[in-house]
């Protein structure tokens, strides 16, 4: 069953129900009134019959019955004895009480106060239906207007799912929460689109980078077997490709990882001088910094970050500095180097980016940028005053870790 169906029969069961609640207070309370007047008027009967006057107006009859006596109106219908209390029986109206040694009943012919409420529960449960039925057509109409922007979100999905096009848009319309799904589906699509344009954009400029060195180490293998070039210097150009090569298949598979990270406790301030120390550049900062996180790739940012600076930088006044702020740690490289213009340092992270013709990958911001966001931090670039770059890995600390110098 659709979810109109559901929706719409679900809305017509409620006003079905309610309607039947209704109706039943409605009958009880007017059979109830109705009772009320004829027992009021069979007690002014037998009040009559006590005190020997004449009885009320309408059909009224007694049965007196003590011990093995029994006195009765001439109209008293052939009924057994029945129990004390009020009852309906065959168009009458009959009261039993109790009276010194034995019974007194009293009965009121009035077959229109009993049709009277037949024809109440008639136009009840008649009018109950033709209601329900209405709520039918209603419940429908109001289920296909609310369901339609769901209608149309469906319809856009299995277009998408049929065509593989992200390009489709479920248009506006609704309100409450329908209107905010479709707001979160449409967002999600542009979220999709953009995500698949990077990841082409990503594997075009992988396959290029990586048929490069292997293009390069093959014509160099081909030039020392033709004669060409001394076999000596044929493998050193293969190898130095094949080095090229490596740095990019383990650029690659850092990007690849998708955040994928293995948190463990380390030092941070300790890894960070470590890395300055293999670069023989100073490091300012903390003695002891504790963290969570991945060492190999955070080591392998910072060193990404340092060959940048050494190589881009021209290795003036690079050096390294951690420092904290409130929860966060600030990671920084620093150089007084020709710096980035402004308009690329918003693409720098962008893989394969390159702002020179020096030799590299255009991967190393990349995969920088990539282990900060793993750890839910991220990649700033900024101008350092009056020349060169700062590129920091701002990382957030866990609660209760604290630096000391």
């Amino acid at each position: 069953m659709s979810l109109r169906a559901r929706l719409a029969l679900f809305l017509a069961l409620s006003v079905g129900l309610a309607l039947l609640f209704q109706g039943a207070l409605s009958y009880l309370a007017f059979k109830r009134l109705l009772e009320a007047d004829l027992d009021r008027s069979l007690l002014f009967y037998v009040e009559a019959l006590s005190e020997g006057r004449r009885p009320p107006r309408g059909e009224f009859a007694f049965r007196l019955v003590q011990g093995d006596k029994a006195h009765q109106s001439a109209n008293f219908p052939d009924w057994p004895e029945l129990p004390p209390g009020a009852r309906w029986r065959e168009g009458w109206r009959v009261l039993v009480l109790e009276v010194p040694g034995g019974t007194l009943t009293v009965a009121r012919y009035d077959p229109g106060a009993a049709g009277a409420l037949a024809r109440f529960r008639l136009a009840l449960w008649g009018s109950g239906a033709l209601l329900t039925l209405l709520a039918v057509l209603l419940a429908s109409r109001v289920a296909q207007a609310a369901l339609t922007p769901l209608s149309r979100l469906t319809e856009v999905a299995r277009r998408v799912a049929d065509s593989g096009d992200l390009s489709h848009r479920v248009a506006p319309g609704g309100g409450g929460e329908l209107k905010a799904l479709a707001e979160a589906f449409n967002h999600m699509l542009e979220r999709l689109q953009a995500f698949l344009d990077r990841e082409r954009r990503f594997t075009r400029d992988a396959a290029h980078e990586l048929r490069t060195p292997v293009a390069a180490a093959l014509a160099q293998l081909e030039a020392a077997e033709a004669g060409y070039l001394p076999r000596e210097e044929a493998q050193e150009a293969v190898k130095e490709e094949l080095l090229r090569m490596k740095r990019l298949v383990e650029a690659l598979l850092v990007l690849a990882r998708e955040g994928r990270v293995e948190r463990i406790p380390l030092n941070l301030a300790q890894l960070a001088r470590q890395e300055a120390e293999a670069f023989g550049v100073p490091y300012r900062g903390p003695g002891h910094l504790a963290f969570q996180g991945d060492p190999l790739l955070l080591s392998q940012a910072l060193r990404n970050l340092l060959q940048n600076a050494l190589l881009h930088g021209e290795g003036l006044g690079v050096e390294v500095a951690l420092r904290v702020e409130g929860e966060e740690a600030f990671l920084e490289v620093q150089d007084q180097g020709p710096g980035m213009p402004e308009e690329a340092l918003k693409e720098a992270a962008r893989p394969f980016f390159r702002t020179s013709g020096k030799p590299g990958e255009g991967l190393g911001l990349s995969v920088a940028a990539k282990v900060a966001e793993a750890h839910g931090g991220r990649l700033e670039l900024k101008p350092n005053r009056p020349r060169g770059l700062i590129a920091t890995l701002r990382l957030p600390l866990n609660p209760g870790l604290t630096a000391h110098a």
